[in-house]
């Protein structure tokens, strides 16, 4: 299984000052089990190419299995032996170059979605796991913030987890009895072709460096607001938090 998704990616910061921004692009969501796949002309699998997908962008980091890493990360969340299927939704390299903030591991089992790993990236190069495990398609769930991800909010309060409707995300963000932050990513499928990619590289030529340069550019803004800054602490040693 292989999928492409033109994406609407939306974000709004609602304390102390309201800060919106929303923006246009594209996703890609495939079998683990179904890697190669994603090949063709202009497509790699941890090799160079127009658009590219590399095992070492995500899990351990160092290109080992990625289904085995889930595998060990849902354990960790008290799901033993899992065998189904796990569908990845990303982004994928555009001319070797990629930052993911979120990335969504679905894990199904017997058809039914039974846990969402959330891999989190921040900008230092450091990761961390959110792992959905009450039925995810049909209730919130809400964790405890335990990451740095941002350097204009606090590791405090929690998040909450919304994948009640099909092909959209929504992560809301709250602390101090209020809701801080509201985002969002909602995805439209359309075919996983190479003319299809070809026209997403020409409307979004420099796609996955757009993404690093409007973080930036959007902490700027909130720099310039006076939002108060909070220092990068020392990274928490546990890479999974769960209910």
């Amino acid at each position: 299984m292989k999928a492409l998704f033109k994406a609407n990616i939306y974000h709004k910061r609602l304390l102390p000052k309201i800060n919106e921004f929303s923006y246009s692009g594209y996703y890609i969501k495939f079998s683990l089990n179904e890697i190669n796949e994603l090949k063709s002309a202009i497509f790699g699998v941890n090799k160079f190419n127009l658009f590219s997908f590399y095992e070492k962008d995500h899990g351990d980091r160092d290109g080992s299995s990625l289904y085995k890493w889930a595998q060990r990360i849902l354990e960790r969340s008290g799901v033993q032996n899992f065998k189904g299927e796990i569908l990845l939704q990303t982004f994928p390299r555009v001319l070797g170059y990629v930052f993911n903030p979120v990335s969504f591991w679905y894990c199904y089992e017997e058809g039914k979605l039974l846990a969402v790993i959330c891999e989190v990236n921040n900008t230092f190069g450091e990761s961390h796991n959110y792992v959905i495990l009450q039925n995810p398609t049909e209730e919130i769930n809400l964790l405890n913030k335990h990451f740095h991800v941002s350097p204009f909010y606090p590791i405090k309060g929690g998040y909450s987890f919304d994948f009640r409707k099909t092909n959209k995300v929504k992560i809301d963000y709250h602390f101090e009895d209020h809701l801080q932050l509201m985002t969002s990513i909602a995805g439209v499928e359309i075919d996983f072709t190479d003319k299809n990619l070809l026209k997403l590289f020409f409307k979004y030529p420099f796609y996955t460096l757009f993404i690093v340069v409007l973080i930036h550019y959007q902490a700027l803004k909130l720099f310039i607001k006076k939002i108060k800054f909070y220092s990068k602490p020392e990274k928490e040693k546990n890479e999974v938090t769960y209910e």
